[in-house]
């Protein structure tokens, strides 16, 4: 009897390590812990690029201080003008300008006359205009330029004031017509203002006296 209660005892002991190993290995084992979360970064909206506008091609017509050359194409390289008048600096849209002149020696300021007829004097300084052509590109320089139109048939017209030349415009075919003399008659043709053919390098008449031409 004594040796199964030592057996009892034995077993229980062995038992209770048992259960106090199992323990202490579960307090071993390391336990999560939950880690901070970071702080979320704030998100900042990126600047929206501002549009810039596009040139838009204006068809234009350069006149130089000669007089005699027009040239027509495409202005590419610029949408406004830059002026000084009498109430400060002013850019000019040229999507808004029927032509501007430039000074002259009758006139030493600058005009431009707007769509709607309004015209501003004052000083600009144009170093080069770039026009796209048919046959190329052409750099103008500015001081070689008399006038630009941006709208075709338009003719300029000049006026004496008290403060010089005023210069304006107006349609091509209305100025050529009150410059035309009145008809007699509805029947009556227009005459041309320039020479006759005949007058116009035609050879003199030569009177043959019954003398054979030499050859």
């Amino acid at each position: 009897m004594n040796s199964t209660f030592t057996k009892s005892m034995c077993a229980a002991a062995l038992l209770t390590l048992l259960s106090t190993s199992a323990l202490f290995a579960q307090d071993d084992e390391p336990v999560a812990r939950a880690q901070p979360v970071a702080d979320a970064e704030p998100t900042r909206a990126e600047p929206i690029a501002s549009a810039t506008p596009d040139v838009r091609p204006l068809s234009v017509t350069v006149e130089l201080i000669s007089g005699k050359t027009q040239i027509t194409g495409t202005l590419t390289d610029t949408t406004n003008l830059d002026m000084r008048t009498s109430f400060g600096m002013v850019a000019v849209p040229l999507s808004e300008v029927a032509g501007f002149r430039f000074p002259s020696a009758d006139d030493a300021s600058t005009t431009v006359v707007m769509l709607n007829g309004d015209s501003i004097t004052g000083a600009t300084d144009v170093k080069m205009v770039t026009v796209e052509t048919e046959w190329g590109v052409a750099q103008i320089n500015g001081q070689s330029i008399q006038s630009i139109l941006f709208v075709p048939g338009l003719a300029w017209t000049s006026a004496k004031g008290l403060n010089g030349v005023r210069w304006g415009l107006s349609n091509q075919t209305s100025t050529t017509s009150q410059n035309l003399p009145a008809s007699s008659s509805s029947s009556s043709s227009i005459r041309s203002s320039s020479p006759a053919p005949s007058a116009i390098g035609s050879p003199p008449r030569i009177q043959n006296f019954g003398q054979p031409f030499n050859n």
